[in-house]
């Protein structure tokens, strides 16, 4: 029986929660609030030019700044702190140069491989839009390390918010998919500009054997939780890449703005529930009663709220995006079906993932991420070798992931009664 005075005690943990949740919750409504129209100003083949060029920058934003950031909430001195910011501002410099350099040297064999010629010359933007990335995170780590919740949460919603109004500007200049570009490139810059102003971080006089003894210090974070990050993305996103080369680019339009509406309840809740769950197991590691007590209340409500919207979703979904985004996009909708199960166990796992982080478990993060990778990996292979329709590599998918998310759950239970060496 469970004991729902017990589920949600805390209140300085959910007021955290519910300060991030606020700027969450609007910065993913006002694209998804503004999808109907946008379905009619664009293409699905535009948007999945979006999509391709979003995954890009989103795979290597994930390595961008060796997720040294990711220390910040572990670091005692101030001045360890400002100088870990610096190493990881400099890291994702460095590394966004890098990319640059790689896309000029071989843009020709790129466009070729992703068969997306539009791409074209937009493929030199997505160093820039990595480099905002990396700016983002670590600020955002800044903050979250002084409880800056409310920083956090504005900066989401002016992220979205500029996005949202140059989609809904071009069209009209008849810039097509410029608009789409555009306004991704400008608000990834709008979002770390933001919290550079708010954070107030100075950079002060520099000790490179500080930053030195950092990195080494904190060589987990690169060795493990950054390629445990960067498989994760590519679990994901590496079917953007593919499907255009596999099937076509009006497919990853289709099957793109199907996963931005299932992802959209982890969106909401995840990402505030994770970076407020991570300060909490942080603080509360040394008792492993205290960490397991909040670990297992935060897997019940997780659940609960899942099985309740993914279960009425399953029946309704497919009508329901014909009816909202035309019936362009009806077969986003099935595609939707298909991924349900999946999306159903990866939202009540993901937002507490950051419990690697908290009670320093890279090495087992980096594996479980590495099983999802070879999980992810051996569907497309699989569909490729067989010439599956992709209606049966997502079914086949949805089915192979929902089982790892499963055992996913259990394992972090078993970290917060430390009980995984």
């Amino acid at each position: 029986m469970v004991d729902f005075k017990t589920v949600f005690k805390d209140s300085v943990f959910y007021k955290n929660i519910l300060t991030l949740l606020k700027g969450s919750v609007l910065a993913q409504f006002i694209p998804l609030i503004i999808s109907p129209i946008i379905t009619r100003l664009y293409s699905p083949r535009e948007l999945g030019v979006l999509a391709l060029f979003s995954s890009l920058s989103v795979i290597l934003g994930s390595i961008v700044n060796g997720r040294y950031e990711q220390a910040l909430v572990l670091v005692k001195s101030e001045d360890e702190a400002r100088h870990l910011t610096i190493l990881s501002l400099l890291i994702s410099f460095v590394m966004s140069l890098l990319f640059l350099i790689v896309f000029i040297l071989f843009k020709p064999f790129l466009l070729g491989f992703f068969n997306e010629p539009d791409l074209g010359y937009w493929i030199y933007c997505i160093p820039l839009v990595v480099f905002s990335i990396g700016v983002y995170n670590t600020l955002n780590y800044y903050e979250l390390r002084k409880k800056n919740f409310i920083s956090i949460s504005k900066s989401e919603v002016y992220r979205s918010a500029s996005f949202a109004s140059i989609q809904l500007t071009f069209p009209y200049l008849k810039s097509g998919l410029v608009g789409l570009i555009m306004g991704k490139i400008i608000s990834s810059i709008v979002a770390p500009f933001y919290l550079w102003k708010t954070s107030k971080f100075e950079v002060g006089k520099v000790n490179f054997s500080m930053l030195t003894i950092l990195a080494k210090k904190y060589i987990d974070f690169p060795k493990f939780t950054n390629f445990s990050i960067l498989l994760n993305n590519l679990s994901i996103n590496t079917i953007n890449l593919l499907i255009p080369t596999l099937y076509s680019t009006t497919l990853l339009g289709l099957y793109s703005l199907m996963y931005k509406v299932l992802a959209a309840p982890f969106a909401f809740l995840g990402n505030s529930i994770n970076q407020v769950f991570l300060e909490e197991a942080v603080r509360q590691k040394n008792d492993t009663a205290e960490a397991f007590d909040l670990t297992k209340r935060m897997v019940l409500q997780l659940s609960l709220l899942s099985f309740l919207f993914f279960g009425v979703a399953y029946f309704i979904v497919e009508d329901l995006f014909a009816f909202i985004f035309g019936e362009e996009w009806k077969m986003s909708g099935l595609y939707a079906k298909y991924l349900i199960p999946f999306f159903m166990f990866k939202f009540i796992a993901s937002p507490l993932t950051s419990i690697h982080t908290a009670f320093e478990k890279q090495k087992l993060s980096f594996t479980l991420q590495l099983i999802m990778f070879v999980i992810s990996m051996g569907a497309i292979l699989y569909a490729y070798i067989y010439s599956c329709s992709f209606e049966q590599y997502l079914l086949l998918f949805s089915v192979l992931m929902s089982i790892f998310y499963i055992f996913r759950i259990a394992i972090i239970l078993r970290i917060s009664k430390n009980k995984i060496a």
